[in-house]
């Protein structure tokens, strides 16, 4: 690791401008003028010390941070490497005292060998023994039972399988059905939501008076019931800031729109019968009397009346 970079140390403050002597002595001048009191001096940023590093044959610059996640990585895989090397060496020492001594190598991993010798002697005696057709027989009777054997694991393994598609098939069918069922509820006002769907699945498990199965549409209403029932005993014990901390505050904010409009609504109905009842019906204006008469009317009345 090569030597750390020098590091510049930061920059010394400017010194604060010198005051006339003149202008300090002049009372006028010094009300005139604010104080404006010295700023602080900003320290300079200081650089992080770097090392320079060989990285593939090219020097490169690592910080100490860098450098200290380097060497916890190359711990890790030395030492996962070097687990790897110790596996690997044992395996290849069994391997060696197998093929230099087999006998010696079964009996370390357990097995009896006098026992497993004996047997296999005994076999191969009883079978040199045995006249052919018989043991072809012996031979064709074991791959029939292996055969039969490999048929049913796979007729097993057929009914397994068309179970399980018969059950994801009646899932989605009663998925759909609840579904469905919350949909055409509309006077409720429920979402399809996964913890919803569940509720009305463990109530349709539920059996009525006849033992039968409830369908969707009847566990429904029990669900919501029942929920309903809940929440309401819950939300009764509860304050009004601690009930809207339960809730959340954008459903305490459609409790209020709810309000706001079931208030309008009332309030539009209820205003026009009372504007009716204040209103008064109008009435036709008096004729006022004039305070003087016309040329026409004083001529009609005097002029044109005289003989």
């Amino acid at each position: 690791m090569a030597n750390p970079t020098s590091v510049t140390p930061p920059a010394a403050p400017a010194a604060a401008p010198t005051v006339p002597v003149a202008a300090a002595a002049d009372p006028k001048a010094a009300a005139s003028t604010p104080a404006t009191p010295p700023k602080a001096a900003v320290p300079a940023p200081v650089a992080e010390e770097t090392w320079d590093v060989q990285e593939n044959g090219k020097v490169v610059k690592k910080t100490r941070k860098e450098i200290l996640e380097a060497y916890q990585l190359r711990q890790l895989s030395d030492r996962k490497r070097a687990e790897a090397d110790k596996v690997l060496q044992e395996y290849n020492k069994l391997f060696e005292t197998y093929k230099a001594d087999p006998i010696k190598f079964l009996k370390a991993t357990g097995v009896d060998v006098d026992n497993l010798a004996t047997s296999y002697l005994a076999k191969k005696a009883e079978e040199a023994m045995m006249d052919p057709k018989e043991l072809e027989a012996q031979k064709l009777k074991a791959e029939n039972e292996q055969y039969k054997k490999w048929v049913e694991e796979q007729k097993t393994n057929q009914e397994k399988a068309t179970k399980e598609k018969a059950i994801q098939v009646e899932r989605e069918r009663i998925h759909s059905e609840i579904v469905a069922a919350i949909e055409e509820a509309k006077e409720l006002g429920l979402p399809v939501d996964e913890e919803l769907v569940i509720a009305i699945a463990q109530k349709m498990i539920l059996q009525d008076k006849k033992m039968k199965p409830l369908n969707a549409k009847e566990a429904l209403p029990k669900a919501y019931e029942s929920t309903q029932k809940w929440l309401q005993g819950m939300a009764s014990k509860m304050e009004g800031e601690a009930l809207v901390k339960w809730l959340g505050q954008d459903v305490a904010l459609k409790i209020r729109k709810y309000d706001l409009k079931q208030l309008k609504e009332k309030r539009a109905k209820t205003l026009p019968q009372e504007g009716k009842a204040a209103v008064k019906a109008p009435t036709e204006p008096k004729a006022v009397a004039k305070p003087y008469k016309t040329w026409s009317e004083f001529k009609a009345e005097k002029l044109d009346t005289l003989k």
